[in-house]
């Protein structure tokens, strides 16, 4: 059955599995959906399904129930059984995945619900886009393919972690000491990811704002982010100009990402899981954007500072081409008083 907003059913499981097995930002994005949906549903059991790496993000989360985890090793029959032994009754796909769709048509889960044209089949409620979702984010999308569990479109959704919640010193102390930092000082948080479209910001960009950083601050930079991306790297630290940089990229887990990030003074990103990460645990943060219009940002938390460019890729124009002209516009007075007043926020 295939649905516009605005014309759904009113679905009211007893236990309901949120699927999202993509990659680290849309994760992190996935739980900003998690108090509405308990919220809408106080009486229903509330799943999370996740990659197994991400799963110490969501441990004794308020609004879940339990957690499924997925590895590429798993099968959907094992999957299946576990959804037979917890008696779910709806999945609401937030990102279609094959296994998870095998196992809930071989566990005869009578209600999946997906965006239409984002998945191959098994699917018995398909959402047709908003239009509020279709000029916006991935994280309104979420939320649409909720409507009809009796969760609305919120105006700005808040994305809530339960890895951070009751930090404790000695936890952070572990994770400086595995990785040779020192857990008394202050650190800024960098990473040159690209977005979920590939796009990214010049290491140019992010070497002003290194040098700023340095000469305000003399603080260290953790960089995190992907392994790889190696040529970008060496060009930020050629170019940084004897900021103290520290390579952790690859190298730490999802969880040490966000106890990382949440120890921040800053964070200066692209629109990536680090971004995310930064608003969700109230770290803040600047950040750059080439080819997104404002009103596409997600989220706007209250200790952000969003700078775009303004320029737009002409049609067949060379990505190097673009991301050099892009570049430009991120002009080194703008991330000097946009890293100021961001330091400054972590004071307040």
């Amino acid at each position: 059955m295939v649905t516009n907003v605005g014309e759904l059913p009113s679905l009211a499981p007893q236990a309901l599995v949120v699927s999202q097995p993509a990659e680290f930002a849309s994760v992190v994005l996935a739980s900003s959906v998690l108090a509405p949906l308990r919220a809408a549903l106080p009486g229903a059991r509330l799943y999370l399904l996740i990659q197994e790496k991400f799963a110490p993000l969501f441990v004794d989360h308020p609004s879940l129930d339990g957690i499924f985890t997925i590895s590429p090793e798993s099968t959907s029959d094992e999957l299946a059984a576990r959804f037979r032994k917890q008696k779910i009754d709806a999945v609401a796909h937030l990102s279609f995945d094959r296994k998870v769709g095998d196992a809930v048509k071989a566990a005869g889960i009578p209600f999946s619900v997906a965006r239409a044209g984002t998945h191959d089949g098994g699917v018995s409620l398909e959402i047709v886009d908003g239009k509020k979702a279709l000029a916006g984010h991935e994280a309104f999308l979420n939320f649409e393919v909720l409507e009809p569990f009796g969760v609305a479109v919120p105006e700005r959704p808040v994305m809530e972690l339960s890895v951070y919640k009751d930090a404790r010193r000695e936890i952070f102390a572990e994770i400086a000491k595995k990785y040779g930092l020192d857990s008394r000082s202050r650190y800024a948080v960098v990473s040159l990811d690209p977005n979920r479209a590939g796009h990214g910001v010049a290491s140019s960009v992010f070497a002003q704002a290194a040098e700023c950083i340095t000469r305000d601050s003399g603080m260290p930079i953790i960089v995190l982010g992907r392994a790889g991306g190696n040529e970008a790297f060496l060009r930020f630290s050629r170019d940084s100009h004897g900021a103290h940089v520290i390579d952790l990229r690859g190298k730490t887990t999802p969880p040490e990402d966000a106890w990382l990030v949440s120890g921040a003074r800053l964070c200066f990103s692209g629109e990536n899981a680090y971004a995310y990460l930064a608003v969700a645990t109230e770290c803040p943060l600047i950040a750059l954007f080439v080819d997104f219009s404002a009103e596409r940002w997600f989220p706007l938390g209250h200790l952000s500072t969003n700078i775009f460019t303004g320029a737009r890729r002409f049609p067949l124009e060379p990505p190097c081409l673009y991301r050099l002209r892009a570049a430009r516009a991120f002009k080194r007075e703008k991330i000097a008083s946009a890293l100021r007043f961001s330091l400054a926020l972590k004071d307040l």
